[in-house]
Formats: structure tokens, C-alpha cells, sequence
């Protein structure tokens, strides 16, 4: 039987994608004012942790070992992403002529490298939180049959 409603992954993954939506918008426009943009960034992580617990879910019903290999994995590559952020943060030459309303394309480009990075960080996270949570309250997976 297929869980319908807020039990779903998959409805967690679609309306997380959706909520990256504002910050993606608002951070090309440096007219808007900074407290929009920190709500937008705000609803983005909560879109971020919905696309985390649904990947999380779905590893779960894999098996304990590969959501533990795969939840390492994805935390050390995600915590080298944040640190080797690769666009730089001005170009020479770009400011004299860029418009003052729109946010310089690399400042957007390391906005959105940080954003990626940050969700990889938590869908790692959740994997290895989720693992000893279970792994402490001793929960066993339920047989299919």
C-alpha cells in the first residue's frame, strides 16, 4: 500500500525543489532588501531538508550498510564542496560596467555552489543521524512479505 499525504518522499522531494525557487530568484536582484532574502534562504533550507529526508527514506529501505557507506561519502564530499567553492568571488574589470539592480553572475554562481553544497551536507548528515538513531533505539526494519 502506497503512504499518501505529508508521508510520501516523493511529495517531500517535488515541494522541496519548489521552495529553492525565491532564493534562486531574489539573489539575482540586489534591489531586494536583505531580510527577504534571508527568509528566501530560510524556506530554501527547509526544501533542502525535505529533498534530504526523502533520499533519506528511500535509503533506508536498502539496508543499513549502503546507507552508512553512502551517508559518509556524501558528508565528506559535501563538507570538501563548501570549502573548495570554485567561483570566484569578483572578476576584474566586471564592476565598471555591471548594473547596480542585478547581482554579478559570480556572486550568484557562489550562492548557488554553497546552496548545492549545503544539501548534500545534510542529506549526508541525515543518512549517519538516521542510522544511529535507529541504531540506539534498536529498530529493526519490518519484514516484507
Amino acid at each position: 500500500m502506497d503512504a499518501v499525504g505529508w508521508r510520501t518522499p516523493a511529495r517531500w522531494a517535488r515541494i522541496g525543489r519548489w521552495l529553492l525557487v525565491p532564493y534562486a530568484v531574489l539573489v539575482w536582484f540586489t534591489a531586494v532588501t536583505e531580510p527577504f532574502t534571508v527568509v528566501a534562504f530560510a524556506i530554501a533550507v527547509v526544501g533542502l531538508l525535505g529533498i534530504a529526508a526523502a533520499v533519506v527514506v528511500g535509503m533506508l529501505a536498502r539496508g543499513r550498510v549502503a546507507t552508512g557507506v553512502l551517508g559518509a561519502v556524501l558528508l565528506i564530499v559535501g563538507i570538501a564542496l563548501l570549502a573548495l567553492n570554485p567561483i570566484p568571488g569578483g572578476i576584474d574589470g566586471i564592476g565598471d560596467w555591471w548594473p547596480e539592480a542585478i547581482t554579478q553572475p559570480q556572486l550568484v554562481g557562489s550562492g548557488y555552489w554553497v546552496m548545492a553544497s549545503l544539501g548534500v551536507v545534510l542529506t549526508g548528515g541525515g543518512m549517519l543521524v538516521t542510522l544511529l538513531v535507529t541504531g540506539l533505539l534498536g529498530g529493526t526494519r519490518p519484514q516484507s512479505s
